[in-house]
C-alpha cells in the first residue's frame, strides 16, 4: 500500500522539483545573457571610439586634446564611463601618409550568481594615415 501511495505522489514531487531546480538553472542563465550583452555592447563603444579617435587624429597629425576630447565624447555617447578607459596614440606627431595608431582599452567585470565574478579587458584599436600635409 505503501507503494501505491509513492507512486500517486510522484507527478507532485517532480512539480517540487521542477519549482527549486529551475531558478537555480534559468536564472543565471538569464543573467549571464544579460552581462554578456551588456560586455558586447561595450566593446563596440570602445572599437566607434578608437575608429573616432584615429579619425580625430588623422586630421590633425597625431596626438592632442581634440582626439582625447573626441574619443571621451564617444564613449560617454554610449555610455562608457571615459574615466576608466585607457588611451594610447602611437605616434604623437606624424607626418602627411604616416600610419597613426589609437588604442583604447577598459577593465569590465563579469558578474553572474552562484557562478562568479571576473575581470574582462576589453580593447579596441585603429589604424589610420595622418591628412596634415607639411
Amino acid at each position: 500500500m505503501l507503494q501505491r501511495h509513492l507512486r500517486r505522489s510522484e507527478p507532485g514531487l517532480a512539480t517540487v522539483e521542477a519549482v527549486l531546480v529551475v531558478p537555480l538553472v534559468l536564472v543565471p542563465v538569464l543573467l549571464a545573457v544579460i552581462v554578456f550583452g551588456r560586455l558586447e555592447h561595450t566593446r563596440l563603444v570602445v572599437d566607434a571610439a578608437a575608429a573616432a579617435g584615429a579619425r580625430q587624429a588623422a586630421v590633425i597629425g597625431g596626438d592632442g586634446t581634440v582626439v582625447r576630447e573626441r574619443i571621451a565624447a564617444e564613449l560617454s555617447d554610449g555610455g562608457v564611463d571615459a574615466s576608466r578607459v585607457a588611451v594610447v596614440v602611437e605616434p604623437t606627431v606624424a607626418a602627411w601618409g604616416q600610419p597613426i595608431r589609437v588604442r583604447v582599452e577598459i577593465a569590465e567585470s563579469a558578474g553572474i550568481p552562484f557562478l562568479g565574478t571576473w575581470a574582462v579587458p576589453i580593447s579596441g584599436e585603429f589604424v589610420t594615415r595622418s591628412e596634415v600635409t607639411p
